[in-house]
């Protein structure tokens, strides 16, 4: 993937994120201090009990937030695309991050200074109240997903995740995540993963090419993601 350098003005997830509610001028300040960086593929955007020094916005590209569970597995709790933001949870609390986040591809990333974070947050309500709705509709997809983990099969979990997936991945038309990963997003292990997913194939809901996944059949991984709501 070709990244660029990007700005707040040229960013390319700028309509869908919540900078766009933000002033000519706090945009220019918003350029003047942000540091946009480069992360390959693998590289750790923020570690899990690390301290945070500002708010990270995915530019370009695609990143995993994890967390270790108790037996040392990875489980994806999102996975954030271009226009999100990553880290405000922690950043608001001043507490130490309860997540790593990972670059699932090569990725352009900008870190905004935490002042500049917290002048946003007092001056600008319409970002305020974006950041707020963000923290709930983080909460009501934490409550869906061990809902869905407690009660719905893996085969209804895999395909609710690729329909998931293929949204984030909507400028590709295939989705790219590792089975790995795959598994890590729905809570089950790598072989099951493999298995439904080969399983999909063989009735034609999707296509394989190498590592990654084409959806040919939406209506069908619908009807298999709601067989059990």
């Amino acid at each position: 993937m070709k990244l660029t350098q990007s700005t707040c003005k040229i960013c390319k997830g700028s309509e869908s994120s919540l900078f766009s509610c933000c002033t000519p001028e706090e945009i220019e300040n918003l350029n003047l201090a942000t540091n946009c960086s480069f992360y390959k593929k693998g590289q750790p955007v923020f570690q899990e009990d690390s301290m945070p020094v500002g708010l990270y916005c995915v530019s370009e590209g695609l990143v995993k937030v994890t967390k270790l569970g108790s037996n040392g597995k990875e489980q994806i709790l999102r996975i954030a695309k271009p226009g999100d933001l990553v880290g405000y949870k922690s950043l608001i609390m001043s507490m130490r991050y309860k997540a790593s986040a990972i670059a699932i591809e090569d990725s352009s990333i900008c870190l905004i200074p935490k002042s500049q974070f917290q002048e946003l947050l007092n001056s600008n309500r319409a970002f305020y109240d974006g950041i707020m709705q963000l923290l709930c509709e983080e909460i009501d997809s934490a409550e869906t997903k061990i809902t869905d983990i407690a009660y719905k099969p893996v085969r209804g979990r895999i395909a609710e995740a690729l329909l998931l997936l293929n949204s984030s991945f909507v400028d590709k038309e295939q989705i790219t995540l590792t089975r790995e990963d795959l598994a890590g997003l729905v809570g089950t292990v790598k072989e099951t993963a493999i298995r439904i997913i080969s399983e999909f194939k063989n009735e034609n809901l999707i296509e394989i090419n190498k590592r990654s996944i084409k959806i040919i059949n939406e209506q069908g991984l619908k009807k298999i993601s709601h067989l059990y709501d």
